[in-house]
């Protein structure tokens, strides 16, 4: 039998989401002073799919200092592009190396040593909006428990399947799946520079962006190389497989997979509905706002760029009493042209990899001018006027 706790609750902001958008944002409004609850629909900590590089100005965007231990065991100094014909071309620069789960966790440690409260195993049911505050229905699955809470804002940052925005919009997305990515955690040794992080770009192997290979550490303690892909359709086994054997037989990749994972999503990335930062008192943050940008291939820094700004104008507008999400459209407005601009030149707009050939033989000088560009003015600007790289 479920229980349904009496009492509602109040809040200022509730948080959907414990990954790094919803994280970020939980930690800067407690600071702020703002009675803030964070949800997570899994038990913490917990594994989720994702690349973990990010470039040196995120802990500026965090404002904090990424402790060693969070980190993968090897650092990666180097990337090294590989076109379709097989030419590559490489360039010095440090990243951040890191898995989610013990990441995450770290975030989800700083939210509540700022104030915040949270709720893990739990997840978000459906919520009821009303003229000067949002009425949340959570359940705890596992005990059988229900909870309304009463908040002042709601927060979704619940990634590439968002429940809230589901609930809201769901003409934002596909009854099937409509992207997959799929990882090979591989035992081996091969002819690979384990501090560089590998990009090939092959419609054959992913047409949204590019196929990858870098080094990560797994709970075991133990480095292991990650050969990766993605795409948009029903086929990602395959093209995985394909780049697999390329990178087995090139590189000499031999060795035991000692894990597989992987991850759908139903949001509709090729429609012109993806970027959506919310409505009246309910607000999106990272993945959840549509901030995908296959064009760059990171995503994490828009996250938790978007969960610092939603905590920032939310505070903002309880202070000089004005519209947080009318704040928050303005102060994001940087990181939500370039997303839109990048979303409009993805690569699966290519047939032929002849054409994509093309397109990153005349572009590579350029954007590599502008990354070092940008990666030094970066350092001038404050941690909210970041510009996210590639620009």
């Amino acid at each position: 039998m479920e229980q349904k706790e009496t009492l509602m609750t109040e809040y200022d902001i509730i948080i959907a989401g414990g990954g790094i958008a919803g994280s970020t944002a939980a930690k800067f409004a407690a600071r702020g002073g703002l009675k803030t609850l964070l949800v997570e629909r899994h038990k913490t900590p917990r594994d989720k799919s994702c690349s973990g590089i990010q470039f040196g100005y995120f802990e500026k965007i965090l404002g904090e200092k990424i402790p060693k231990e969070r980190l993968c065991n090897i650092e990666l100094n180097k990337v090294s592009i590989v076109l379709p014909d097989g030419k590559s071309f490489s360039s010095p620069f440090k990243m951040f190396n890191f898995m989610r789960k013990p990441f995450d966790d770290w975030l989800n440690i700083l939210a509540q040593e700022a104030g915040a409260e949270f709720l893990d195993d739990c997840v978000c049911q459906s919520v009821e909006e009303k003229e000067d505050h949002v009425i949340v229905n959570l359940v705890k699955p596992k005990e059988k428990k229900k909870f309304q809470y009463k908040t002042k804002y709601l927060v979704d940052a619940t990634g590439l399947r968002p429940k809230i925005r589901t609930q809201l919009r769901p003409e934002d997305f596909s009854k099937e799946s409509v992207g997959a990515t799929i990882n090979y955690y591989i035992d081996g040794n091969p002819d690979m520079d384990p501090e560089t992080l590998y990009q090939f770009w092959n419609l054959e192997w992913n047409n949204v962006m590019f196929a990858w290979v870098y080094t990560k550490t797994l709970d075991d303690g133990k480095d292991y190389w990650v050969v990766g892909t993605g795409c948009n359709d029903v086929n990602v086994n395959e093209r995985q497989e394909k780049f697999y054997q390329h990178i087995k037989e090139e590189y000499n990749l031999v060795g035991e997979i000692v894990k597989r994972e992987g991850y759908k999503t139903s949001m509709d990335m090729y429609s012109k509905n993806r970027v959506w930062l919310g409505k009246n008192r309910i607000l999106m943050a990272g993945d959840a706002a549509g901030l995908i940008d296959q064009t760059r291939g990171v995503g994490m820094d828009s996250a938790a760029l978007s969960g610092r700004l939603v905590a920032k104008s939310i505070l903002k507008a309880e202070k000089k009493g004005k519209d947080a999400l009318e704040l928050y459209t303005k102060l994001m407005k940087g990181v939500t042209s370039q997303t839109i601009r990048n979303q409009e030149r993805e690569i699966n707009i290519f047939k032929e990899n002849s054409e994509l050939q093309n397109y990153l033989e005349t572009g590579l000088l350029k954007t590599g001018l502008a990354m070092l560009f940008h990666s030094q003015l970066n350092k001038l600007k404050s941690a909210e006027k970041q510009k996210l790289l590639p620009p």
